[in-house]
């Protein structure tokens, strides 16, 4: 995992209520590793000049409610707003070279005020930060729960891995680490023929876990790691597990670019319905 960064952990505010639920958790989060929070908004790069100075004082009032949550929630925390100009995709994206998370709600407002789903602006930051990226649904995403983790046959999850215990070490909680094997690709069966019977299927997976968890109770001897192997699909499966859980920890690819940029189709389902927040960590 990646040492302590200038800007901390990075909170992209936009005056949405999800978003205030990302900077309650994001504060929690930076007073329990001792980071700085910085909260962003930024205004649109080509506002109207004559609306310019309300479109700023409506940012800096954004600013000032977000850094009140922020202290009402971590009052040892060390928070400081900044207001931009620019898009807040680029803005945030170029931010998290240098920030050791960056923290987004799961729905917000896009920058002509309209209501999204789910924000280009996450889908962005998740595709393309630097750092990883952590997705929080409403308000009041707390403590709670354990830890899970979705553990893939190719390696993908294994920077998330690393990332999962940690966290689970530093929180004190239980990690769950979830492998499924009913749509495993053929590259990562290649010594299996397609009639394979199921129960060999079924070992292997538990085999592959296994290797993939190697070495972690010696490096995180303090964290109760449990596992579970099922035959589901990836999503359904941590979407049941998350349901009781305090975080989500997934792996990523991601893409390069603005445009065409790809989420895989985990990652972004999981972005769009996650029940807890969800951090998303993408290979270095």
């Amino acid at each position: 995992m990646a040492g302590q960064r200038r800007s901390g952990i990075v909170v992209g505010v936009d005056g949405s209520a999800p978003a205030l639920g990302a900077v309650e958790w994001a504060a929690r989060e930076a007073e329990l590793r001792g980071h700085p929070v910085l909260l962003l908004a930024v205004v649109p790069g080509d506002a109207d000049p004559d609306a310019d100075e309300g479109v700023r004082r409506r940012a800096r009032d954004v600013l000032g409610a977000a850094e009140r949550v922020a202290h009402d929630f971590a009052p040892n925390a060390e928070v400081r707003g900044e207001l931009r100009r620019g898009g807040a995709a680029e803005e945030l994206v170029a931010e998290s070279a240098a920030a050791h998370l960056l923290v987004v709600g799961a729905s917000g407002l896009d920058e002509s005020g309209a209501r999204l789903a789910f924000g280009s602006t996450a889908e962005a930051a998740i595709a393309l930060a630097s750092c990883p990226v952590a997705v929080v649904r409403g308000r009041g995403s707390g403590r709670g729960g354990g830890i899970v983790v979705g553990v893939d046959a190719a390696g993908v999850a294994d920077p998330a891995l690393d990332w999962a215990l940690h966290e689970a070490g530093l929180r004190g909680v239980p990690l769950l680490a979830v492998h499924t094997w009913r749509e495993v690709a053929a590259e990562d069966w290649n010594d299996l023929s397609p009639d394979t019977p199921a129960a060999d299927r079924e070992r292997d997976a538990h085999r592959l876990l296994a290797e993939r968890l190697a070495g972690a109770a010696e490096r995180f001897h303090e964290v109760e790691l449990r596992r579970s192997v099922e035959h589901d699909r990836p999503v359904r499966a941590l979407l049941a597990h998350a349901a009781r859980a305090e975080l989500l920890v997934i792996g990523s690819r991601g893409q390069s670019g603005l445009t065409g940029m790809l989420l895989g189709s985990t990652s972004r389902a999981l972005a769009h319905c996650a029940p807890c927040p969800l951090l998303v960590v993408r290979p270095a």
